[in-house]
């Protein structure tokens, strides 16, 4: 069993550098199927953000949960393409400590993920109105609240990156770091686009009580999800290499130790 090392919070430190490039459902140690996939999400995710900035060229773009997501996501897919094509033109050995750039791409990737699907339930459940599908709106809604999370489950399905449980804190951080600055901007006199006290209607912090329940139940609802993404990528790895993936890039199986006792350490 690992030990358990202070550098396994961060994302500084993973066995297999070839996690980060290859993908699940391949036989070989080629990069060059993962940077397929990822240049096809890194331009649907930068369609859709130029999309939504150029369809609501506002300075309140940044106030709303949904643009945070948006970027997030799309700073994922670039990212991801950016590890994929520096995979495909020099090597990345494994056993190697993780490059910058692939660091960012983990981080981003935890914390995509998570968001992206949060706040998908969270507009179609809370938010979204049936009306809205004769308003010129409704796909550019459609597009940030449902493709967003059908590309961030592409990448947990096609790519090999781990979710780690110590983890978690990134997207929850960051989601509670959203609550706060809502509650900031409450205070400070903040409005949406339309003049109102608030973001969003359901996180008024007018009324403390209530947003605080939200808040907490998105809370307990990111923990649960992230646990369930966790155990999603347990599934597809112990899959994807009982029924498909080449062993090639393993590390090396280290003997037992001549000089220990029955070969224990």
């Amino acid at each position: 069993m690992k030990s358990f090392s202070l550098s396994d919070l961060w994302v500084s430190s993973h066995e297999r550098l070839s996690d980060f490039y290859l993908t699940s459902w391949q036989r070989g140690d080629s990069p060059v199927p993962m940077l397929v996939i990822r240049l096809l999400l890194a331009t649907i995710m930068t369609g859709i953000f130029v999309w939504s900035i150029t369809t609501s060229p506002t300075p309140y773009w940044l106030i709303y949960l949904t643009n945070w997501g948006l970027l997030m996501v799309t700073l994922l897919t670039l990212s991801g393409t950016v590890v994929s094509l520096l995979a495909v033109c020099k090597q990345l050995p494994d056993g190697a400590a993780l490059p910058w750039y692939v660091s960012i791409y983990w981080l981003f990737y935890n914390i995509a993920i998570t968001m992206a699907i949060i706040i998908t339930a969270l507009y179609w459940i809370l938010l979204y109105n049936p009306e809205q599908r004769e308003q010129e709106g409704f796909w550019l809604d459609l597009a940030t609240h449902g493709f967003n999370s059908c590309v961030a489950f592409v990448e947990i399905a096609m790519a090999r990156t781990p979710i780690r449980l110590l983890h978690i804190y990134q997207p929850l951080g960051v989601g509670l770091w959203y609550a706060a600055f809502s509650g900031i901007y409450y205070a400070a006199g903040g409005t949406d686009g339309n003049g109102n006290p608030f973001i969003y209607e359901i996180l008024n912090w007018a009324e403390p009580g209530d947003a605080s329940i939200i808040v907490a139940i998105t809370a307990a609802s990111l923990i649960v999800l992230y646990t369930v993404l966790w155990g999603v990528s347990l599934c597809r790895d112990r899959i994807s290499t009982s029924l498909i993936r080449t062993t090639s890039l393993e590390l090396p199986f280290a003997p037992p130790d001549r000089h220990s006792p029955s070969g224990m350490v």
